[in-house]
């Protein structure tokens, strides 16, 4: 009777994986705009999250980032050691935000609701890093994600 009991714990759990595991393979597991960071396309990307990515003719990277509470519209990013960036944060929110990366020496202003900063940057090293924002406890309630340069 035990071994029976534990057999279809065992059974519901497997089941409960597959469903997920099911859900989120018919989702993209990342968008087109965080897959496509290391390819050149001239044409703008953008996803149903408020991020857009382009290259430009000079290539500079050039992509938009929306910030609310308490999540940023891209968890990953990837760019190359050298190729310039131009990234926009908008702040989508209603509280102030911001985007760090303190390992690259980056960051935005803290901006009010409906505003954008513009920063550019070169990435001069190799890594992951994670950026997030530094407003009060945002970065602990989950407005980070990563970045990998290569």
């Amino acid at each position: 009777m035990k071994n029976n009991i534990l057999i279809v714990l065992a059974l519901l759990v497997l089941g409960a994986g597959a469903i997920w595991f099911v859900s989120q393979s018919s989702q993209p597991a990342a968008s087109d705009t965080e897959q496509s960071m290391g390819a050149s396309t001239p044409a703008p990307v953008s996803d149903s999250q408020g991020s857009t990515e382009n290259i430009t003719p000079d290539g500079v990277r050039e992509i938009t980032i929306e910030g609310s509470e308490f999540a940023f519209s891209l968890s990953t990013l990837a760019f190359k050691v050298g190729q310039p960036v131009r990234l926009t944060f908008k702040n989508a929110g209603e509280m102030p935000h911001d985007w760090v990366i303190d390992e690259l020496g980056v960051r935005t202003k803290i901006i009010e609701s409906n505003q954008e900063d513009v920063i550019e940057f070169t990435p001069d090293k190799a890594g992951t890093f994670e950026y997030y924002c530094s407003v009060g406890k945002h970065r602990e309630m989950g407005m980070k994600g990563m970045l990998t340069v290569e």
